[in-house]
């Protein structure tokens, strides 16, 4: 999740950024849409899980569903956390800050994520990767050099594979308690990162492109089928962990991929997932 923030918060500079200066009529339209979303497959999913409660990991009951404007189904969380990062990187003078001290007070935002437990707002999601959408925004910007140092890279790199080691094995070490999940994070997020983007057959990879293209549509699917699925195989007869894991991940980002060509071929798409400019475009004649 860490690195997933990372990349949209570049991809926010990248749409609705230029010189440092934010388009906030585009990015206000944007959230619009974000929260659209949010609810389109929030309430729907919601009940699903809980028609099928049995065979879920995270049981959901009916005022889960009612509450799900203060606090999100798992995992539209990052959907909602996505809408308030939007609307605090629209304030151009945020741009103005020396990205250093920027930087320390996310990082510090993160730490006090880890200490406490907010349970409404998704405000520890929040506050743990604001950090990471920040460095992925600052990376756009060609303002930083934290992505893409080598050396930065190896140090975070190794920092992290040593704290994992050391406190891996330990109960709850690495839980939302400790400062450790953070740093190790951030490195791990940084390393692939850096591989993707100087490791050609990687970055030049004509499948994760098209994957990549699709990320909202598997997102936002995936998990009615990774839920159903879990409950299937085994039925099937297919209890072998490893064979389950590649089924699983084939099928649940296949089949969004293949609802959102459908969609597009009638033409509802953008009804789908981008509502509010779905909706403006029809009374605009667009």
């Amino acid at each position: 999740m860490p690195l997933f923030m990372m990349i949209s918060g570049f991809v926010f500079c990248t749409a609705y950024v230029r010189d440092g200066i934010p388009n906030t009529k585009r990015i206000y339209r944007q959230i619009l849409n974000l929260v659209a979303i949010y609810f389109i497959f929030s309430i729907p999913f919601g009940l699903f899980k809980i028609a099928v409660g049995k065979y879920t990991n995270q049981p959901v009951s009916l005022m889960d569903v009612v509450m799900i404007w203060a606090k999100a189904i798992p995992p539209y969380w990052y959907l909602y956390v996505l809408v308030f990062l939007y609307l605090i990187f629209s304030v151009e003078r945020l741009y103005k800050v020396n990205k250093y001290i920027m930087i320390s007070l996310l990082t510090t935002l993160a730490l006090i994520s880890q200490l406490f437990d907010f349970p409404y707002f998704e405000i520890n999601w929040f506050l743990c990767l604001a950090l990471f959408f920040y460095i992925g925004l600052i990376h756009c910007l060609n303002d930083d050099k934290i992505i893409g140092n080598k050396v930065l890279t190896l140090v975070m790199l190794f920092v992290s594979v040593a704290l994992s080691a050391v406190l891996g094995d330990r109960e709850k070490m690495l839980s939302k308690k400790f400062a450790a999940s953070t740093v190790i994070a951030l490195g791990i997020s940084l390393a692939i990162w850096y591989l993707f983007e100087n490791v050609k057959f990687m970055s030049n990879s004509r499948f994760l492109q098209t994957v990549g293209r699709y990320s909202l549509e598997i997102y936002v699917i995936h998990c009615v089928f990774t839920a159903g699925f879990r409950a299937v195989f085994p039925k099937l007869g297919i209890e072998n962990v490893y064979l389950s894991f590649f089924l699983n991940t084939v099928i649940s980002t296949a089949i969004p991929i293949g609802f959102s060509f459908v969609c597009k071929k009638l033409n509802i798409h953008g009804l789908l997932f981008k509502p509010v400019t779905y909706i403006r475009n029809l009374e605009y004649g667009d």
